[in-house]
């Protein structure tokens, strides 16, 4: 998988933007391993956090962080 850009989506902006630092979560989407496709659709998590992105052309969207 590959993108060049990581932006905040309009639902993350909304409801989702207090669940964790953007740094954080720019970190996350870089360093954990276990990510999973599923059409257009990007599900990363680890034991502690699941984020699910959008790839649209070559920008990630971020779209939902919830810890576990």
């Amino acid at each position: 998988m590959y993108w060049r850009e990581i932006r905040k989506s309009r639902h993350f902006e909304n409801y989702h933007r207090g669940a964790l630092a953007w740094s954080d979560v720019v970190r996350l989407i870089h360093i954990i391993k276990n990510k999973r496709k599923k059409g257009n659709k990007i599900e990363i998590e680890d034991s502690r956090f699941y984020i699910l992105c959008e790839l649209k052309g070559k920008i990630l969207y971020v779209i939902n962080v919830k810890t576990k």
